[in-house]
């Protein structure tokens, strides 16, 4: 049985064992003449496992990227992208007259914040940890960043956070922060090396604010603006032209590739009319005066009279312009805006004051035009005029001279600044029948008070002409009009207003015949030492005066530099000056406004000035008068060829 079953079957040759150790022919290093063994069935289930593994980590990745953190993951991306950047350009220069440099740049650095690169992080502790250092370098505001960021992301641009001037602060505070898509940019800042003599004249630049944006003033939260002053009104000339270049940035705000695409147009260099050193001797002898006797401030004017240039235009106290333009620290400008000297108000321009008998020039113009009065016609000044009172004839009404000054014409009466004299030549007295209010207001309005000069510097005032209307709609207790305010009126006083740049250029007309001239503050633009714009002398109207008529006014004034009321106080100047003197009280007339308003040299004017110092005592040694001298002095022994 056994054989017979052998027997169906036969041997295959791969049935055989061979024992390879006897064969020499294999290749025992490729494993040949070895019995090939089956792969288990494990084998088959851990590879399984693996793949199942695998898959399973890829599709949660898949779901973390796309559905848990698709949001973030997406504005990442798109940070990582082109971008077109603005290239700043440097903002315009601006010199005096002589070409000295009032306002120039220096290098500084940005530090921007990237607000793309922001979205989605979740990093707000990082942001409030970077505010409270800048807070703590007064270097950040109140406002959070955050908010900041909001208003960014709106207007597509990045972050200004703060400027820095030294590299190794901005570098240090960029590498502590690194976390951050933080970024420095080089960037020019203004400085002001003329001080503050020049602050009020220049003004400062700050960044723009949102109403800035809503009026199309500006295209650009970037760069700052000229806010006052010339850096505001010649702002078009001065910014200058923005290009651009193409920056590729990654999703941390990091720049790693960028090239210029259109070069920046540099803004265009400004010539004043200013002397910047009649300015600054202006300024010291103003600041030393106000300090010293004890006043509140002070403003001057000095002004070419036959062109109308300004050669100063100044205002005490004042301010730095470069605290004001960095914006920091926040300290020192409070202390500006809280200080009760008004340290910001351009008082020259802007500062309105009665201007007590420096009008009395002008009345005198007016009066001889009119006919009221000769030039020899003598008024008795006793001290005080008596006006009758109808409904309460024991109660007269009273007006007083400063003192009694006898028989006085005009000459005399301008040198010794009577007062009757001029209550008589303004409102009538015995059979001077006066000028009247009307004419007194149209007389006024010629020489331009009670409106604005023209001056190409924003912020300018234009005082007020009182009369019957005015105090009609204005004074509820007493509002018909006497004419006790007519005598108040024509010795500067009832509600008279006038700023110092008005006074400089009336003045200019007295002394040069009846133009009242516009004020020049720019000479020329220039681009590339190209001049492509300039200036000439404007004449807003003449007024026709006849020569022997203003030549009166003018000994008036001449004369009261030598034997009248001025003479002392102008002791041993050495060039021929004429002027009036004024002064306006205030309240209970402990408080007064000095005035000075003159022009040299006598007999061929050619500069004219106007001086205030504002409430100070009564009996001050000196007041404006003592500042036109040191004004006349330094002119004559500096520069005399200004007043040949």
């Amino acid at each position: 049985m056994r054989r017979d079953r052998f027997k169906a079957s036969s041997l295959e040759p791969d049935e055989i064992f061979l024992d390879s150790k006897n064969l020499p022919g294999f290749d025992q290093e490729r494993f040949e003449g070895r019995l090939e063994h089956p792969i288990s069935r494990s084998s088959y289930v851990y590879l399984v496992l693996l793949l199942l593994a695998v898959i399973s980590s890829f599709l949660y990745k898949s779901f973390e990227l796309q559905v848990l953190n698709g949001a973030k993951f997406w504005a990442r991306a798109e940070s990582n992208r082109l971008r077109i950047v603005p290239v700043w350009p440097e903002r315009g220069l601006i010199y005096d007259r002589n070409g000295k440099i009032l306002a120039s740049n220096k290098s500084a650095f940005r530090l921007l914040l990237d607000p793309f690169s922001m979205e989605g992080r979740g990093d707000p502790e990082k942001i409030q940890l970077l505010e409270k250092e800048l807070k703590e370098q007064n270097k950040w505001g109140e406002e959070s960043i955050e908010k900041a960021l909001e208003i960014a992301r709106k207007k597509k641009e990045n972050l200004v956070l703060t400027t820095f001037y030294n590299w190794k602060e901005i570098d240090d505070l960029v590498r502590k922060h690194s976390e951050l898509p933080l970024a420095i940019e080089p960037f020019s800042s203004r400085s002001y090396g003329a001080g503050e003599a020049f602050s009020h004249l220049l003004g400062y630049l700050s960044y723009p604010n949102e109403e800035d944006v809503k009026k199309e003033i500006i295209g650009s939260w970037q760069v700052p603006v000229g806010r006052t002053g010339v850096e505001s009104q010649f702002e078009d000339q001065l910014k200058g032209k923005a290009g651009s270049k193409l920056s590729e940035v990654d999703s941390q705000g990091k720049i790693f590739s960028e090239s210029v695409e259109d070069l920046p147009e540099h803004g265009k260099n400004i010539f004043l009319t200013i002397d910047s050193d009649i300015q600054e001797r202006t300024f010291e002898s103003l600041k030393n005066s106000v300090d010293n006797l004890g006043f509140r401030g002070g403003a001057a004017v000095v002004v070419d009279v036959k062109s109308g240039e300004l050669l100063t235009l100044t205002s005490y106290p004042s301010f730095n312009a470069e605290i004001m333009t960095k914006g920091e620290p926040y300290e020192e400008i409070g202390k500006l805006f809280a200080d009760a000297s008004k340290p910001l108000y351009n008082r020259a321009i802007a500062g309105l004051y009665p201007s007590g008998s420096i009008i009395k020039p002008l009345m005198s113009v007016a009066a001889l035009e009119e006919g009221v009065i000769s030039p020899e016609r003598e008024v008795l000044s006793t001290g005080t005029l008596t006006i009758p009172n109808p409904f309460h004839p024991g109660q007269p009404s009273i007006f007083y001279d400063w003192k009694a000054h006898g028989w006085v014409d005009m000459r005399r009466a301008l040198a010794v600044s009577s007062n009757i004299y001029f209550y008589t030549v303004g409102g009538g007295f015995g059979d001077i029948k006066g000028l009247g209010i009307k004419k007194m207001q149209e007389w006024f309005g010629k020489f331009g008070l009670g409106e604005k000069t023209g001056i190409e510097l924003g912020g300018e005032k234009e005082g007020l002409v009182p009369g019957p209307e005015w105090k009609s709609a204005n004074d509820k207790d007493n509002p018909i009009w006497r004419v006790g305010d007519t005598y108040n009126l024509s010795i500067g006083q009832q509600a008279l207003t006038v700023t110092p740049l008005q006074m400089a250029m009336y003045n200019a007309a007295i002394a040069n015949g009846g133009a009242i001239l516009k004020p020049q503050i720019l000479k020329e633009v220039r681009e590339r030492d190209r001049t492509v714009e300039s200036r000439k002398p404007e004449i807003r109207k003449t007024i026709a005066i006849n020569e022997n008529n203003i030549r009166v006014v003018q000994e008036g004034m001449e004369l009261m530099t030598h034997s009248g009321n001025a003479a002392q106080q102008l002791a041993g100047l050495k060039i021929n000056m004429a002027g009036k003197t004024g002064t306006a009280e205030i309240g209970s007339g402990k408080t007064i406004n000095s005035w000075f308003i003159g022009f040299l040299p006598y007999e061929n004017p050619q500069i004219a000035f106007a001086v205030v110092l504002e409430a100070g005592p009564a009996n001050a040694p000196v007041g404006a008068t003592g500042v036109a001298k040191q004004i006349a002095e330094w002119l004559s022994i500096y520069q005399p060829e200004l007043i040949r």
